[in-house]
């Protein structure tokens, strides 16, 4: 039985998968398998994904009709045999030791979810992506990971998945909501770039075209939290104290 399952979810990625598969198949951490989930991509995806699949055999295909990320997650691990689950999109790319160092950090009691820093690119200059700390406060104010993270499945189990009220954005984000203001559970981010981010154009990206959901989608958070209010009051009651302290130094 492998021991990390990376789940990756592909839509019409022709262009960006294979980039992504391989940098799996670069890990330094042997002992996982990878399932892709083609959520019923209509361009040539299948055709760059199917010689994966019969080349390894930890490599494992679902085809299904076109459901949005939630649905495709949730199908991936639930065929998932690894303890731990690393969702992956099929258009970022991890480094040769991401899995390692998550692996060490989850076994060494460092955090229930782990992260890394993050690095932007595709079109855009590399630059990092800054995000803050990863506690409560910070979390309550906004996203501080990104989708790829690494954590059991068991917990995933426990708060049933991904939420498919956020079939249209935001779904990462309820689920590390879910994890820490439910499970009580511990975010922990590695303090390298271990993971990169694709920016895209407005035609082919994901997340530019779920802006116009995000106030809806918020509003949805904070009644699914109710409190998240009091931790957002407190991270800024926390930085007008922050604010004033930082003038008081000499």
């Amino acid at each position: 039985m492998p021991v990390i399952s990376v789940i990756i979810s592909c839509y019409n990625q022709e262009g960006y998968i294979a980039e992504c598969l391989d940098s799996v198949l670069a890990q330094t951490f042997k002992d996982y398998e990878v399932i892709v989930v083609n959520d019923g991509s209509t361009d040539n995806s299948l055709r760059v994904i199917n010689p994966y699949i019969r080349k390894y055999h930890n490599f494992k295909l679902i085809n299904q009709k076109n459901t949005g990320v939630c649905t495709a997650r949730n199908n991936g691990i639930a065929q998932a045999c690894g303890k731990y689950i690393y969702p992956l999109d099929g258009d970022d790319i991890i480094s040769a030791d991401m899995l390692e160092k998550s692996f060490n950090a989850i076994e060494s009691g460092l955090g229930d979810i782990i992260t890394t820093r993050v690095m932007l690119f595709g079109k855009t200059v590399e630059k990092e992506l800054v995000l803050r700390e990863t506690d409560k406060y910070n979390l309550a104010a906004s996203n501080c990971l990104v989708n790829a993270a690494l954590f059991r499945k068991t917990d995933f189990d426990a708060v049933r998945g991904y939420d498919q009220k956020f079939n249209k954005g935001l779904e990462d984000y309820d689920l590390w909501l879910n994890m820490v203001f439910r499970r009580g559970l511990k975010i922990y981010r590695i303090p390298e770039i271990l993971f990169r981010y694709r920016i895209k154009n407005e035609k082919e990206s994901r997340n530019l075209k779920q802006i116009k959901y995000a106030k809806a989608l918020r509003r949805t958070l904070e009644r699914k939290y109710p409190e998240m209010k009091l931790y957002k009051i407190g991270w800024k009651l926390r930085k007008v104290f922050r604010r004033i302290f930082h003038k008081k130094k000499p």
